[in-house]
């Protein structure tokens, strides 16, 4: 990369457990939100594998659109029953034909998204209550331009519509940003954000699960840290099929409370925690978060990727961040998932080896090769680097943006998440 455009500075922003005030939150493995991030990058990954063993090469592909939109329930302490589905949109673009071989796309993502939502939420009857409505197009984005008889020397027009020729990559831009956009990544994470997944993790693990059936899946978080005081609030959704009355509901949130309340102290003895659940709940009125399936997209809640957890899983609302959708975008050379995904890379190298807790901001600029982003900038927190510690960073940072390749491998994989 062009060394001009790479910076490092001492910034006056403190250590971030060192901070007064903090806020972050967890969208859980059910959240409408969550769950389209996941599926998304699924997908992606999904089709990305199909294209390396059929074809050797990842097509193009954009994944980073889906969207559910909540059916309708019934439910009761005891049970319930659906009304009505849950939708996903598939508002995607795939390459659907590699050289007059139809690709099965609408197959792959059929696989993903029936494997996730029986992992997730296996007390919904996929078959019956989740239709995938294929809002799919092959239109290639603006760039092609046709001359007065119809005719364009632009081969893009065929980007995802490959009859015989090998247009579906980018030939001599293939290692180039498809889109001018700026990605942030930052290590390691405060304590606050690490409670925040450990308080999530723990409820939604299998082996909480077996013992504490009732509760659902769709978990949110919201810490709010002020010097060592913790307040701590949780959304519990508790499963209808697993809990016969309000007497039982009531004393299990109770119980939750102070099972969330030891696991933080145990290992987070520094604060003074607080913890409050459910706190909509008005049982004068029969409002508890009680579901069919453990998620509210049961029941009228929708879902949008990028809307929820950055790649780190958690908001980090007192953070800097980025508000690109990482999930579901191209590994190879959308830069809002490529330049997140090296960022984070390079924000845990430094940390690791030097001990630094870093910001990283990658700027792409379209067109622009990879490993030459318009803008690197490594942003130190608390403390001034060393010459010599700035010549380890500049390096970390060249090192991963010119091994790009890797990294895209890497998340095709799963090695690296996004979620």
């Amino acid at each position: 990369m062009n060394r001009d455009n790479l910076h490092i500075f001492t910034s006056s922003i403190p250590r971030i457990d060192d901070t007064t005030f903090e806020i972050v939150e967890r969208k859980g493995a059910g959240h409408p939100d969550t769950l389209c991030d996941v599926i998304a990058e699924k997908v992606s990954n999904a089709y990305s594998q199909f294209c390396i063993t059929k074809y050797g090469t990842v097509l193009r592909h954009m994944v980073d659109k889906i969207a559910l939109s909540g059916g309708a329930a019934e439910v009761r302490f005891g049970g319930g029953e659906m009304k009505k589905p849950i939708r996903l949109y598939l508002n995607c673009r795939f390459t659907r034909t590699w050289q007059k071989e139809t690709i099965p796309y609408l197959d792959i993502v059929r696989d993903v998204v029936h494997s996730h939502f029986a992992e997730v939420m296996p007390l919904l009857d996929i078959e019956k209550w989740l239709t995938i409505v294929d809002n799919t197009h092959f239109t290639p984005g603006p760039g092609v331009v046709y001359e007065a008889d119809g005719s364009t020397l632009n081969e893009r027009q065929f980007f995802f519509e490959v009859p015989e020729k090998k247009l579906a990559v980018f030939h001599d831009n293939y290692l180039r940003s498809n889109d001018t956009s700026t990605a942030v990544a930052y290590s390691p994470l405060s304590t606050t954000e690490n409670i925040v997944l450990l308080i999530e993790t723990t409820l939604n693990g299998e082996p909480f699960k077996k013992h504490h059936p009732y509760v659902g899946s769709d978990i949110k978080v919201m810490a709010k840290r002020t010097n060592k005081r913790l307040d701590i609030t949780v959304c519990i959704p508790f499963v209808a099929s697993h809990t016969p009355s309000k007497e039982f509901y009531l004393e299990r949130l109770e119980a939750l409370e102070d099972i969330i309340n030891k696991l933080v102290a145990s290992h987070f003895r520094q604060f003074a925690i607080s913890v409050s659940l459910n706190t909509r709940d008005n049982p004068a009125k029969s409002d508890y978060y009680l579901t069919l399936t453990g998620s509210a997209i049961e029941s009228g809640d929708e879902g949008v990727v990028g809307r929820g957890n950055r790649y780190n899983g958690v908001i980090p609302f007192t953070r800097h961040m980025s508000m690109e959708a990482c999930c579901g975008k191209n590994p190879v050379y959308h830069v809002g998932k490529l330049y997140t995904a090296i960022g984070s890379l390079i924000s845990e190298e430094i940390h690791q080896l030097l001990g630094l807790q870093t910001y990283v901001y990658l700027t792409s600029q379209m067109g622009r090769g990879l490993s030459d982003p318009w803008s690197a900038c490594v942003e130190v927190c608390g403390e001034e680097a060393s010459p010599s510690q700035r010549q380890m960073i500049e390096a970390i940072v060249e090192r991963h943006l010119a091994n790009a390749s890797d990294t895209t491998q890497k998340i095709i994989k799963g090695e690296l998440k996004l979620y």
